[in-house]
């Protein structure tokens, strides 16, 4: 597990190395998350917008969900690239709000990988969905590979 994450953030840092400027914007997640069961999502994302206003993400978040007479919390962390064909400025929260941003993501829990694809309104609502390989098992589910899905609002931390 920890040879995956580390590789995953090596594979990232190079992207974000080669870019000259970036622009920096934290959000913070709400969302709802359907796999094998419901699940309400919360966490941060970081996005790094590059100069043709595609955007690098690295994301943690938290599933919680009441599974099994329990209450459950299975933390994840993430990467992922969102990108347009129609922007060209720097700010995507300031000029063409008719924009919609494709989303390629991958997530990582403690037991599961998870590749995602999806598509992001103005880069805030982003409705996604993947499928979770699991790798390692968890004693208090059965099975945790499975289809994921799910509608995310990243709520940017400079409108506070």
């Amino acid at each position: 597990m920890k040879k995956i994450i580390a590789l995953f953030i090596l594979l990232f840092s190079f992207q974000v190395k080669a870019q000259k400027e970036l622009t920096e914007y934290f959000t913070i997640n709400l969302g709802y998350e359907t796999w094998n069961g419901n699940y309400g999502k919360v966490g941060t994302d970081l996005f790094l917008v590059q100069q043709n206003n595609n955007i690098l993400t690295f994301s943690a978040n938290a599933n919680l969900g009441y599974m099994q007479d329990k209450f459950r919390v299975i933390p994840e962390i993430g990467a992922g690239y969102m990108f347009n064909f129609r922007n060209n400025t720097a700010d995507p929260y300031s000029s063409h709000f008719n924009s919609a941003f494709y989303v390629i993501r991958g997530e990582v829990s403690p037991w599961t990988i998870t590749p995602k694809a999806g598509i992001a309104i103005l880069s805030i609502l982003e409705f996604n969905a993947g499928y979770s390989f699991e790798f390692r098992e968890n004693k208090d589910f059965k099975n945790m590979n499975g289809i994921r899905a799910g509608l995310v609002i990243h709520l940017p931390t400079q409108l506070f």
